[in-house]
């Protein structure tokens, strides 16, 4: 028998702890708890453990946990000073988190979508932090944070943080003189209830597109875990802000939330784009005023972005022509259209039909005449499948060279990726490289004057994904090591 645990026999009804009557702070101190975990493996002594699943007990207890708290009490041997019974475990660890990490930055952004939740919250970050206040983001590329409130975060493994993750993060930052958090929510997450019971000031919705069947099957079912954000997380008094694209307006009006739309057709009606490979200038009309600013950010999709961050920044207090001003100065996202060097060379994140699709077009449209276009990428593995051959045919379509390599393989024979992408190819010249870094090498030594690469689908990512283990592997620091030469 292991050493912490009696027999189950013991279990008595007084030994079982409703929610209802325990009093977590009073236990808390008497067990002398300095911290939460839900995690078994990152467990630290004198934490107080959170068991979903009863398997994970002992473990907790080896490790020297305070407390085990849990709400499933079948075949489970128990020690009754150590292991708390609740009825409730989600509700339980609602209210410890309230104990432990009860501050949040006064102002709270969502932004959810397929493509751009990255940008936005990094725009709508720097645009508080040009007007003055101290902001921070929260997503894939990790925590960022401007202004004077430094502090050292670790990059987390998912967009959307677990709830625990997310409100230490958050009381962190408000601790140390955050203002303004904006943040990503993705489908995943929101379908997994990782953000708890937060309720944000603003919901932002960038762009629909396919993506995540693996995980949802239908688009039906990934639109409905998008719109959780707006039913279950948009405070009474908070505003929705769109892009004009995403038709989500008759189930805002069904719910009676507030909307506006950023878009050709928006509240905010973008009337002209003029980009080329330095930036683009964007002319725009709201509340009946034209209005035109230029930004050195690439990439006409960039507008109702750049537009989004804007009208969220401006609904919080900020006057709208100060916000403008200030949009000017916002800087590119890591690995979202980020020009190499000043080459006409580009690494972006894009990853979805979609966004490939946006990638190339608006390259194609800002490239010199008589130049080429080219593109390398790959498809992850373990991930939607049905994407792939689609993929292979926006690139074909769009670019005049497409060079297919692997991306994050993880458990699938990165061949049978390259062949699916490749199925969806009907012309245009393509070359099969597996190797990551020699497609890099091939497509810039073949780059004539004027010519432009794309390398798309891993952006700001440091490593690469193959089986079970992460390779250092940037694509920017690999087009850099290739211009020396």
């Amino acid at each position: 028998m292991h050493k912490h645990l009696l027999k189950p026999a013991t279990l008595n009804p007084q030994d079982i702890i409703l929610t209802m009557t325990l009093n977590l702070k009073q236990l808390f101190e008497k067990h002398n708890v300095k911290s939460m975990s839900i995690n078994s493996k990152t467990l630290k002594k004198n934490e107080v453990f959170f068991a979903f699943k009863s398997n994970f007990i002992e473990d907790a207890l080896d490790k020297g946990a305070a407390l085990v708290i849990t709400d499933n009490i079948k075949n489970i041997d128990i020690e009754p000073n150590k292991v708390i019974y609740v009825e409730n475990i989600q509700a339980t660890l609602y209210e410890a988190i309230e104990i432990f990490y009860p501050s949040i930055p006064q102002t709270m952004i969502a932004v959810t979508g397929t493509n751009g939740k990255s940008s936005v919250v990094s725009y709508i970050a720097q645009l508080y932090s040009l007007l003055g206040g101290k902001s921070a983001s929260i997503g894939t590329i990790g925590v960022e944070v401007f202004g004077s409130n430094k502090y050292n975060y670790t990059v987390p493994e998912l967009t959307t943080l677990d709830y625990l993750s997310f409100r230490k993060t958050a009381h962190n930052l408000a601790e140390n003189g955050t203002e303004y958090l904006a943040f990503e929510a993705s489908s995943h997450g929101l379908d997994q209830k990782r953000l708890g019971q937060i309720k944000v000031n603003i919901a932002c919705f960038t762009s629909f597109s396919q993506d995540h069947l693996d995980y949802h099957h239908t688009r039906e079912n990934y639109l409905a875990a998008k719109l959780k954000l707006f039913t279950d997380h948009l405070s009474k008094k908070g505003i929705a802000i769109l892009n004009s694209e995403v038709k989500i307006k008759d189930l805002l009006d069904e719910y009676k939330i507030k909307y506006l739309s950023v878009g050709t057709n928006g509240d905010i009606k973008i009337t002209k784009i003029n980009g080329s490979l330095k930036g683009q200038n964007i002319s725009f009309i709201f509340n009946n005023k034209e209005y035109s600013f230029n930004t050195p950010i690439i990439g006409s999709f960039q507008a109702s972005n750049l537009l989004i961050a804007a009208l969220a920044v401006h609904h919080t207090g900020f006057d709208f022509d100060k916000v403008i001003s200030a949009l000017i100065k916002v800087k590119p996202v890591k690995g979202r259209m980020e020009r190499i060097e000043n080459a006409n060379i580009f690494i972006d994140y894009a990853h979805t039909p979609d966004a490939l699709e946006k990638a190339l077009t608006e390259l194609k449209n800002i490239k010199a005449p008589n130049s080429k276009l080219s593109v390398i990428f790959g498809c992850g593995g373990n991930r939607d499948t049905n994407k792939r051959s689609i993929m292979g045919s926006i690139a074909s379509e769009l670019a005049d060279n497409v060079i297919i390599t692997d991306d994050n393989p993880r458990n699938e024979d990165p061949k049978l990726i390259r062949q699916e992408i490749i199925r969806g190819i009907q012309k245009a010249n393509y070359t099969e490289i597996a190797d990551r870094k020699e497609a890099i090498k091939y497509g810039i030594s073949n780059l004539k004057q004027d010519d432009i690469l794309l390398i798309a689908g891993r952006g700001h990512e440091s490593y690469q994904i193959i089986g079970d283990k992460k390779i250092a592997f940037s694509d920017a620091e690999i087009t850099r090591e290739c211009l020396k030469y």
